[in-house]
């Protein structure tokens, strides 16, 4: 038997028709703590982090939530832990499932920490389907040297 011998315009016509990977699209949620200082106008670089499930996002506000409580006032303290235990967090929860963003904030002495949870769509792409990544030039090789 023979090997077949495709012309380059029939390898090329077989590649376009060949079935491409799938990309996977999950629901992801977003989480941003931001701390800012009312009286000096300084916010702090916010923290971001990414989590796959509504009750995963909640449960690391409440968290965070539950560690500051005692070092707030006693009416915010109060408010805070009502938040944390009771329908606030709940109703977070839902409005996640929804597809709504959420957040919560706490205010003590000046400072104003505030967290906001985003849903979003995280497309998951096969390994073979990213881009290689660029060598790192070493010491001896810099990109600007003449070449």
């Amino acid at each position: 038997m023979r090997a077949s011998s495709d012309s380059a315009e029939q390898r090329e016509a077989k590649q376009r028709h060949a079935p491409r990977p799938k990309v996977e699209i999950r629901r992801a949620f977003w989480i941003e703590r931001r701390v800012s200082e009312a009286d000096l106008k300084i916010s702090a670089r916010p923290e971001r982090e990414s989590v796959g499930t509504p009750a995963e996002a909640i449960r690391k506000i409440r968290v965070s939530v539950r560690r500051l409580a005692p070092t707030l006032p006693s009416w915010e303290q109060r408010r805070a832990l009502s938040w944390t235990d009771s329908g606030g967090c709940l109703q977070a929860v839902a409005a996640l499932h929804r597809g709504e963003p959420c957040g919560f904030s706490i205010s003590s002495h000046g400072t104003w920490v505030e967290w906001i949870v985003r849903p979003f769509d995280e497309f998951l792409v096969p390994d073979e389907r990213l881009l290689p990544l660029v060598p790192v030039h070493s010491a001896s090789h810099p990109c600007d040297a003449a070449h």
